[in-house]
């Protein structure tokens, strides 16, 4: 750049700040590959079995529960007064509602698009397609109170279960053990072994206390709090975390651990209709792409195969 400076100014020509800037991007090197904002993992359709069984037309979804009534008794020879069995059934519904969004580019946007090679429109696309994804994955986890719809983390029904200690950010190793154990047991005692429960969700905070806290500190220091629970819970085979739980608790405010079966046939995140793409939208010089899906939060069919745990 010195050298052609020189030059330049040998012959008369000014290098004025605009010349050198024009100059030095010539000589930049751009990268093929872009580095994108990053944003949190969605883990919604992870902790949550998906349904897309009921149609995308639905206003509600309807499931029956049936429960059995009656026991059989010890009888009498020529006994006429036989214990009457019988069945009912019961209905609930959950409301569906549609999420929508929209992209749009002019014509001169996608001339400049495959100029640069930057594929302008898929980008856009591509950002709908998150706007819709970031949208379910919230009411995964809390619902949205507006609109009628609930999430793993507030459902009424599933009952809340009191640490032993709580207070994690003072808890001894041992002390969250007895928490996680005690979490877990509270659900199968209290639905009698009916459904055994093998996850647990934390917090991210939580999580890395639980993780990172050694079970003892003078025995054995080399197993943590979470290693020693897994290796000696009957029930729990896997412990998440999902940032979403920080502030999950009753009060909004704090964070809230969950431990459940993870199994549709107690809970399932409704999606009667994945993302969708419709026809462009001409709109004088420019073209709009709406898009859609449908979502009726989750539904939890069985409540006594979770339980929520806040104060930790």
């Amino acid at each position: 750049m010195n050298y052609l400076a020189t030059i330049l100014m040998a012959i008369g020509l000014r290098m004025d700040a605009k010349f050198n800037a024009v100059l030095e991007k010539q000589l930049e090197y751009v990268k093929t590959k872009t580095y994108d904002v990053l944003y949190p993992e969605l883990k919604g359709r992870l902790y949550c079995p998906v349904s897309n069984e009921a149609d995308p037309g639905a206003e509600t979804i309807a499931y029956r529960q049936w429960d059995e009534f009656g026991m059989a008794q010890i009888i009498s020879n020529y006994a006429d007064d036989l214990p009457l069995i019988d069945a009912l059934v019961e209905e609930f519904q959950q409301k569906v509602k549609g999420l929508g969004a929209a992209y749009q580019y002019s014509l001169q946007d996608l001339r400049r698009s495959a100029m640069a090679n930057s594929r302008l429109d898929q980008r856009r696309a591509n950002a709908a397609r998150k706007a819709i994804e970031l949208q379910i994955d919230a009411i995964a986890a809390l619902g949205n109170a507006n609109a009628g719809l609930t999430g793993i983390a507030n459902n009424a029904n599933v009952s809340l279960v009191s640490p032993v200690t709580g207070t994690w950010s003072t808890a001894t190793g041992e002390q969250m053990v007895a928490d996680m154990m005690h979490f877990a047991s509270s659900i199968v005692i209290a639905n009698k072994e009916t459904i055994i429960p093998d996850t647990v969700i934390l917090d991210v905070t939580n999580y890395n206390r639980f993780a990172n806290k050694r079970i003892s500190t003078t025995g054995d220091t080399n197993t943590t709090a979470l290693q020693a629970f897994l290796a000696s819970s009957p029930y729990i085979k896997n412990v998440g975390s999902w940032y979403k739980l920080g502030t999950a608790d009753a009060a909004g405010t704090g964070p809230r651990a969950i431990c459940y079966k993870r199994d549709p046939e107690v809970l399932t995140l409704e999606v009667p209709q994945e993302f969708e793409q419709l026809p462009p939208q001409n709109k004088n010089l420019a073209f709009q792409v709406p898009v859609h899906a449908r979502t009726g939060g989750v539904i939890v069919y069985y409540p006594i195969g979770m339980g929520y745990m806040d104060g930790l």
